[in-house]
C-alpha cells in the first residue's frame, strides 16, 4: 500500500496540538494541511524537519532537544502507517463479511421476534380470560375496583409467564370471616404479589397488608399503597381489621429478613411476636405461607453482610443492593391454618407459626437455594420432595 493511499490518522495531531501548540498553529502558514502532510514531507530528512521545528517554536530549543522531538515525530509517522495499514484491511474484511453478518444476525433475531410474538399472544390471551370480570367492573362504574383488577390480571399474567407461578394450598383462605397471612419474605416480596393478585381474581377477596414504615416514605407509591390497603400496622389497628372480618398478611422478618437472610432461607424474626398478640386477641386463624424458589428470583447482595447489617440496625435504611428477578419457577403453600387456641400465649402462637413455615420450607424448597436448578424448574418435574 502506498503511502498516498493513506487516510489522515489524527494521532500525530492530537501529539503536537497539545505539546506544541505555536508549531501546531503555524503549518497553515507553512502551507500544510495538518500533520500528516508535514510528516509526509519530512519523512526522509530529520535534518530539515529539526530546522522546521526551530524555526516555528517561539523559545529557543537546546538543539539536540529539537532534534529528538524531530526523531520522535518521524517515529510517530511510522506507527500511524502501521495503524492505518491494520485499519484499512479490517475494513475491507468487515465489508467483505458484511452481507453475512447481517445474515446471521437476521437468523438470531427473527427466532426471538417469534418468542416475542408468543408471549405477547399469551399476555393477550391471559387478559381476555379475566375479561368478564374486568368488564363487570367497569360497568358496575366503580372505577377505583376496576383499576385494581386490572392491576391484578397485570400480575397474575406476569407471574404465569416469567415464573409460571402455581399457587398451592389457596382453598386454605377462607372465604369469609378473618385471617392472618403469615409469610416468609424474600429479598423483594414479588411473590406475595402474585399471592395478592390471585386471591383477588379467584376469591374475590382483598388482603390488607403490613408493611415497614419506610416504605411509606418512599416517594411514588402513595396510590399503590392506598390501593393495596397497606399501613404500617398498630397493634389495635390490626385487631380491629381482623374484627371485621378481614384478611390479614404480614412477615414477621419484615425488611430485615428480606435483607439479610440467604439461599439456605432462614427465618430471621428475632423476639417480634405482636402478630401472635394480634391474632389471640381477635379470635383469629394463622395461615402459614411460603414461595419455592422465592430467593432465587431476586437475591440480596451477599457482600459486605456485617457493614449493611450494622446500618440497618443503626439507621433502618434497606441499603443493601438486590439484583435478579431471574425467571425461576416459583410455588407458593399456603399450609393448613391454624385455629385460635385461647390456651396458648403469643409466645407459644409465635414458635408454633414458625415452625409450620420451616416446614413448608423443609418440604417444598431445595437447600441451599439454586438459581440454576431454579430455573431448570421450569422444564421438569418436581421429584426432590422430602418426607
Amino acid at each position: 500500500m502506498q503511502k498516498s493511499e493513506l487516510k489522515k490518522f489524527s494521532l500525530c495531531e492530537w501529539i503536537t496540538q497539545y505539546f506544541l501548540p505555536n508549531f501546531y498553529s503555524n503549518l497553515n502558514t507553512n502551507g500544510y494541511n495538518d500533520m500528516f502532510e508535514f510528516l509526509n514531507d519530512f519523512d526522509q530528512s530529520s535534518h530539515n524537519m529539526s530546522f522546521f521545528l526551530t524555526e516555528n517554536c517561539p523559545s529557543k530549543l537546546n538543539i539536540s532537544v529539537i532534534d529528538d522531538l524531530a526523531e520522535d515525530l518521524q517515529s510517530n509517522l511510522k506507527l500511524c502507517y502501521k495503524i492505518e495499514s491494520n485499519l484499512f484491511y479490517f475494513e475491507w474484511i468487515l465489508s467483505l463479511f458484511e452481507p453475512l453478518l447481517y445474515c446471521l444476525l437476521t437468523l438470531f433475531l427473527l427466532p426471538s421476534l417469534v418468542v416475542f410474538m408468543l408471549y405477547a399472544s399469551s399476555f393477550f390471551l391471559y387478559i381476555t380470560q379475566h375479561w368478564s370480570k374486568l368488564k363487570n367492573a367497569y360497568n358496575s362504574h366503580d372505577i377505583w375496583q376496576a383499576s385494581f383488577k386490572s392491576i391484578s390480571v397485570f400480575w397474575e399474567t406476569t407471574s404465569a409467564i416469567w415464573h409460571g407461578h402455581e399457587i398451592i394450598g389457596l382453598e386454605n383462605i377462607p372465604d369469609t370471616g378473618p385471617g392472618l397471612l403469615v409469610y416468609y419474605h424474600a429479598a423483594m416480596p414479588i411473590d406475595y404479589y402474585y399471592v395478592h393478585s390471585k386471591i383477588i381474581l379467584y376469591k374475590n377477596r382483598r388482603m390488607k397488608v403490613v408493611a415497614d414504615r419506610f416504605l411509606f416514605k418512599v416517594p411514588g407509591l402513595a396510590s399503590l399503597l392506598e390501593a393495596f390497603e397497606v399501613t404500617p400496622g398498630s397493634l389495635e389497628t390490626c385487631v380491629n381489621l381482623l374484627k371485621k372480618g378481614s384478611i390479614l398478611s404480614i412477615s414477621p422478618g419484615g425488611v430485615r429478613e428480606a435483607l439479610f437472610s440467604d439461599h439456605n432461607y432462614e427465618i430471621i424474626w428475632g423476639s417480634r411476636c405482636g402478630f401472635a398478640k394480634v391474632a389471640q386477641e381477635a379470635k383469629a386463624p394463622i395461615i402459614p405461607m411460603f414461595t419455592e424458589n422465592s430467593r432465587e428470583a431476586l437475591r440480596s447482595l451477599p457482600f459486605f453482610r456485617k457493614f449493611f447489617r450494622y446500618i440497618y440496625e443503626k439507621t433502618r435504611l434497606p441499603l443493601v443492593p438486590i439484583y435478579g428477578v431471574f425467571p425461576v419457577k416459583l410455588r407458593t403453600y399456603i399450609g393448613e391454618p391454624i385455629p385460635y387456641d385461647e390456651s396458648r400465649t403469643p409466645e407459644e402462637l409465635k414458635q408454633l407459626t414458625k415452625e409450620r413455615i420451616e416446614e413448608l420450607i423443609n418440604k417444598h424448597q431445595r437447600l441451599p437455594g439454586s438459581i440454576f436448578q431454579g430455573l431448570l424448574d421450569r422444564v421438569r418435574s418436581k421429584n426432590y420432595k422430602k418426607d
